[in-house]
């Protein structure tokens, strides 16, 4: 018989950022249910490091701080959700290190910077968590199936929080999020 085995432990992500990026898999297990059993998990972070989290409301000082440290770093990555938002990034970031989601899938960077990616989907954000509680973050999944496999019309919520579970993943230790909304 064929066995699967299925990675559980994070070799890569501190602490901090393994933990918000079961919170997103909880989000979407909440919204859409399990594929399958074995794709109702969380990772277990293995790091020794914490890592941090931190918040940035989006305005130009703060922008122009956080570009004094990332300039020419290859510790810091900026991220954005989509190609035609790196026009903006580019006016406060000197870094080659500009990425959209799809270009950033397989990378990793000891910090990553996202800039403003739930402000920009502020609707999408808010249906995505709309019935999702606080309980709803925490304790064990069980799994369950999702509730209509041939409705298509939650594609663009599941690609939103597939893309910011990839977004928070790439960071290593820390993890900045600038946000102009910061409801």
């Amino acid at each position: 018989s064929k066995v699967t085995r299925i990675l559980q432990s994070n070799f890569r992500n501190s602490v901090s950022v393994t933990e918000l990026a079961n919170k997103l898999l909880r989000v979407k297990h909440k919204r859409f249910g399990s594929i399958d059993r074995e794709s109702n998990y969380l990772m277990n972070s293995v790091s020794d490091k914490m890592g941090e989290l931190v918040f940035v409301r989006d305005t130009d000082k703060a922008k122009q701080e956080l570009s004094q440290k990332t300039r020419r770093s290859t510790k810091f990555a900026v991220l954005v959700m989509r190609d035609e938002d790196k026009v903006l990034v580019r006016q406060f970031f000197d870094t080659p290190l500009l990425f959209s989601i799809q270009e950033a899938k397989g990378l990793e960077y000891e910090n990553v910077i996202l800039v403003n990616f739930i402000s920009s989907e502020r609707a999408t954000f808010r249906e995505l968590i709309d019935g999702v509680s606080e309980e709803d973050l925490n304790g064990e999944l069980e799994y369950r199936r999702g509730r209509d496999k041939t409705d298509k019309s939650l594609e663009v919520y599941k690609f939103f929080i597939n893309s910011l579970y990839v977004a928070v993943t790439r960071a290593v230790q820390k993890l900045y999020l600038i946000e102009s909304d910061v409801n």
